[in-house]
């Protein structure tokens, strides 16, 4: 993965695929803090990452250390969906944000997922939005089904499910430690864009 610098770029993955800038994307499955955390740490600028308060309280900073600095780390919490939907739609009009994390029990729907796409063209911030419950039908971007997998050497599979602009892909994911350097440059080895 590489990091194109700019208020609309992309963060690349291998064969092409890329995550938009400036667009909201969707991260359903039980590995999606994973996903998450390599694409923060490909982003410059603050991380807002927006959730309920019960949810906050056990997000350790010291745990992302491997994968971004935690100094960026903004964390806000919400008392509701709606606060979480709110104060994640104010970060991502802000052209001060790298990236705008949102954990939401189900996805938003059209009309909230609209009012977050929106936003996040305005603010050019990647916008990303965890799932613990259902998808909805909504406006994201790209959805992607992110699972931990029982594989010493790959520990997770990553899946395009949705893409508006036709860009499909499932990859098998090792991590590496992009913040000390080992393995460096990159922050994930990708297996193969076909691994079943």
């Amino acid at each position: 993965m590489v990091f194109e610098p700019g208020r609309h770029a992309s963060v690349r993955l291998e064969d092409g695929v890329s995550v938009a800038r400036g667009k909201l994307h969707e991260v359903c499955g039980n590995g999606s803090l994973g996903f998450v955390a390599c694409l923060v740490g490909l982003v410059e600028g603050p991380v807002i990452w927006v959730g309920y308060k019960g949810q906050r309280a056990t997000l350790n900073p010291d745990g992302l250390a491997a994968f971004f600095d935690p100094s960026r780390l903004i964390m806000v919490r919400g008392l509701n969906r709606a606060d979480v939907l709110w104060a994640g739609e104010q970060a991502l009009r802000h052209r001060g944000a790298g990236c705008v994390v949102m954990e939401l029990g189900d996805g938003p729907d059209l009309r909230e997922s609209r009012r977050l796409q929106i936003a996040a063209e305005e603010g050019g911030a990647l916008g990303l939005a965890i799932l613990r419950g259902r998808a909805q039908t909504s406006a994201a971007h790209m959805r992607w089904q992110c699972e931990a997998q029982n594989n010493r050497d790959y520990p997770a599979r990553w899946d395009i499910t949705k893409s508006k602009d036709g860009q499909r892909g499932s990859w098998r994911v090792r991590y590496t430690n992009r913040v000390r350097g080992e393995n460096a440059p990159g922050l994930v080895s990708l297996a193969s864009a076909s691994a079943a």
